[in-house]
């Protein structure tokens, strides 16, 4: 299931864990469009919609790192490139899982993927990047 899932990815937007720059280089990169960004108190969200239709919203902390993303839509991003760094743990993690939805949570990583054919969702956040204040509830 989780090759199928790949199989399925299209390009992706901003690295988890890489800063703010990232998020145009890679909307020019595949094509996507940018919507909206909005500023709350300890954060920014980007939002951005892949030529498929999915809409990936992008969690920025005031440092200009990104901290969290999200995604829901008719196809995965790439989650190699959105998890960054991140993604081998992610694989590891969940090697020897073969339903959905797939979730890896620990100190360094959290990573929540489900759904099925156009429709999945799911949201990815570094605990320690997470800005002071910000309920982590908000990445969805």
């Amino acid at each position: 299931m989780l090759g199928a899932s790949f199989a399925l990815c299209l390009p992706a937007q901003a690295t988890l864990g890489q800063n703010v720059s990232s998020i145009g280089n890679d909307q020019a990169l595949m094509h996507a469009t940018a919507h909206s960004a909005t500023s709350q108190a300890a954060y920014t969200v980007h939002l951005i919609t892949l030529p498929s239709g999915t809409v990936v919203r992008e969690y920025v902390a005031p440092g200009g790192t990104v901290f969290g993303v999200a995604w829901e839509g008719p196809t995965l991003p790439d989650l190699k490139t959105t998890l960054g760094a991140a993604f081998d743990q992610y694989v590891a993690a969940t090697a020897t899982r073969r339903a959905t939805p797939l979730a890896v949570s620990n100190s360094d990583l959290v990573v929540f993927s489900g759904g099925h054919l156009r429709a999945f969702a799911g949201h990815a956040y570094l605990p320690q990047a997470v800005p002071a204040g910000v309920d982590i509830n908000v990445i969805q």
